[in-house]
């Protein structure tokens, strides 16, 4: 006999998803992981995250089998009539209505949140924008890299031949928890209410608060920062990249007072430790470059693990980057918390996948393959009352597939 699964904090939730690629998916998968029954829509043509693929997984898509699992899928062209009238009808009882198209659009179809508030009150409905609800860009599709670009999560040339260089995919990820925060905000309002609420939150709002902490501006302050450059601490003495003798590379954030001072010691200048040219953040970021140069050279006469191994034993923060998958997959820290788990895929065999974000009561969370094409259709069609001559009606139609 299969044990049940465990109960989750969202166990009893209906979401449905109607979004693509990472940010809104993302989110979804993390509702579907705390027990919600999640329901993806996707339309005939294919989710785009299907494009983001491998030549092993195929139509399966990397970020679409990453970013769906744990959900149940449906294919509808909400475009059509008879398409528009199944998603009203799914979400005639929905709890969580995830959508993230180009603003307008489904108001364009009738699917605005003022029409579907009248089909359901108490929906939530989670809007994950591009750019935000007002501004110029406001009505503009939203991509992670161009967020990222425009608010200035970038690295600035190091040499005049050099051009500025996008730091990572960080907008995404963020915004998937800023829109599952959204959905329990709502579901909370509706717990004190009764009624639903259209909560929204964008990709370029979770670009902007990654570099927030270094966009304080004074308004008096007539000299204020430049933006944002890199990890935001290009510059200060006793952070940044650093390549070991081995070839490895090395980050070290030897952030405040009494950590740069224990790295000169270590590092045999104590005297800069010691210099009220770098005795405070404010004078390292001034003359970082000298100070990085010379922790450079001793840095660089070192192995790799050996130092990681001296500077965590004296308390000095540093990491080792980690540059391939597999060396991550094999890392003792990644192990040792069990953050990658086989995913039985039903057409690609054993999909190794990072887990869950968030443990409850020492459960990830449900972690099953993302639906094939139209899995559940039939399923869930049937679930809100539709015949099998219904249901092949709207096939027939081209509203579901």
């Amino acid at each position: 006999m299969t044990a049940a699964p465990p109960i989750g904090p969202m166990t009893g939730v209906k979401v449905v998803d109607l979004t693509t690629n990472i940010a809104g998916p993302l989110s979804a998968r993390m509702l579907a992981e705390m027990g919600a029954d999640v329901i993806h829509i996707e339309p005939p043509w294919g989710d785009d995250g299907r494009n983001s693929t491998t030549p092993f997984l195929g139509r399966e898509g990397t970020l679409y089998s990453t970013c769906n699992r744990s959900k149940r899928g449906v294919v509808i062209d909400v475009k059509t009539a008879g398409g528009q009238a199944v998603l009203k009808r799914l979400l005639q009882d929905t709890d969580i209505f995830i959508e993230a198209t180009v603003p307008g659009s489904l108001e364009a179809l009738g699917l605005g949140y003022e029409e579907l508030k009248k089909v359901n009150p108490r929906l939530v409905q989670v809007t994950v924008s591009g750019w935000g609800t007002q501004g110029p860009l406001a009505n503009e599709p939203g991509y992670a890299v161009l967020a990222a670009a425009y608010s200035g999560i970038v690295r600035p040339p190091q040499r005049e031949d050099e051009i500025p260089e996008l730091k990572g995919g960080g907008p995404d990820p963020t915004a998937a928890l800023l829109a599952t925060i959204c959905a329990m905000s709502g579901l909370r309002k509706r717990d004190l209410t009764g009624e639903g609420s259209l909560v929204t939150t964008s990709i370029f709002h979770a670009a902007m608060h990654l570099v927030g902490a270094f966009r304080v501006i004074a308004e008096d302050d007539d000299t204020p920062p430049e933006a944002p450059r890199g990890d935001g601490l290009a510059g200060l003495g006793g952070l940044g990249v650093f390549e070991t003798a081995d070839g490895g590379w090395l980050y070290l954030s030897a952030w405040n007072d009494k950590q740069f001072k224990t790295l000169c010691e270590l590092a045999d200048l104590a005297y800069l430790g010691e210099s009220p040219e770098y005795a405070t953040r404010l004078q390292r970021s001034i003359h970082g470059s000298e100070v990085n140069e010379l922790l450079g050279h001793w840095i660089s006469t070192m192995r790799l693990d050996d130092i990681v191994e001296l500077l965590a034993r004296h308390k000095v923060p540093a990491s080792p980057m980690r540059m391939s998958v597999e060396e991550l997959f094999d890392d003792p820290q990644v192990v040792g918390n069990e953050m990658y788990k086989a995913v039985e895929h039903p057409t690609k065999g054993r999909l190794w996948q990072l887990r869950g974000m968030l443990e409850v009561d020492g459960d990830h969370g449900r972690m099953d393959p993302a639906p094939l094409f139209g899995e559940h259709t039939d399923e869930v069609l049937t679930e809100l009352g539709y015949s099998g001559e219904e249901v092949s009606a709207l096939r027939e139609a081209g509203a579901v597939a």
